[in-house]
């Protein structure tokens, strides 16, 4: 039986609205995501913080924050939390004592196929009754909104308009 409580209200009103789409969208995978994750002992958010490591290992917890677009706080409870199952590690920086940098650990860099694994089978069941080709075309509009949603944030945004 599907929990009524946790499904997102889908009416012909929100169909047709883009940002209620977005978000339904971007909350289900989260949603799969952590469900693929959490045998792991691992969450989304914290899967956004390792593929950064992945890419760059050392960075500092003010660098994550600006990377993954949250808090300092929220990342250094993050790091706790993956500190404690082994994944990473802080160490000071060799120029700046005070500064913390986060460090894979072996355990985490051995464990890499799981991260991929889980974001191949949300792909999977996100696009499964989609051909190659709309798939293709999806990922392109959605690069050309997440651009002009670049470009706006990047310039001055207008005031809104009142009726």
């Amino acid at each position: 039986m599907p929990d009524t409580a946790l499904a997102p209200i889908e009416d012909s009103q929100s169909e047709n609205e883009a940002g209620l789409i977005f978000q339904h969208v971007a909350r289900q995978r989260i949603k799969l995501l952590d469900a693929f994750l959490a045998p792991h002992g691992l969450t989304s958010a914290q899967v956004y913080l390792l593929n950064r490591l992945l890419r760059e290992d050392g960075r500092t917890q003010v660098e994550l924050a600006g990377l993954l677009g949250i808090g300092t706080v929220a990342v250094s409870g993050m790091v706790d939390r993956l500190e404690a199952a082994d994944w990473v590690e802080r160490r000071p920086d060799s120029k700046d004592r005070r500064t913390k940098r986060v460090f894979l650990k072996a355990s985490a860099t051995s464990k890499k196929h799981v991260l991929s694994e889980a974001a191949a089978q949300v792909n999977a069941l996100s696009f499964e009754k989609l051909t190659d080709a709309e798939v293709d075309q999806l990922l392109n509009l959605m690069r050309r909104v997440r651009g002009n949603l670049r470009e706006a944030l990047a310039g001055e945004i207008p005031p809104l308009v009142r009726g």
